[in-house]
């Protein structure tokens, strides 16, 4: 997954049931989180659960956002956005893509699956 390192900070946007924040979990390491994104608070807490059930809840965060308005995640907090079959979904896609860069850190990078 797009050169995830140990201690990297990783956001989800568009999560889902968290395929693919969980796999980043194992990757991100005891170090590391991993932003759960969506739109619809029944899956962000649905992998809550799983999260707390897995015991990796105190690494991550959840956060009910559209992907072109990133609000609560902070200026150059995350090293990495990835996105899996959101993009296609949303309307204003040079905003989300102007929200990616913006909660990326110098150096950070996207990764963009239509899977």
């Amino acid at each position: 997954m797009l050169g995830v390192a140990e201690g990297d900070a990783v956001l989800d946007v568009g999560c889902g049931d968290g395929l693919i924040a969980f796999g980043a979990l194992e990757k991100v390491g005891p170090t590391g989180r991993v932003v759960f994104s969506d739109i619809s608070q029944d899956l962000l807490d649905h992998c809550r659960v799983l999260a707390e059930q897995l015991g990796v809840l105190n690494r991550c965060d959840f956060w009910r956002a559209a992907a072109e308005d990133l609000r609560s995640v902070a200026d150059a907090s995350v090293d990495v956005v990835t996105t899996r079959s959101v993009i296609i979904y949303v309307k204003p896609k040079e905003q989300a893509f102007r929200e990616f860069h913006r909660v990326l850190r110098s150096g950070g990078r996207h990764s963009c699956s239509s899977r």
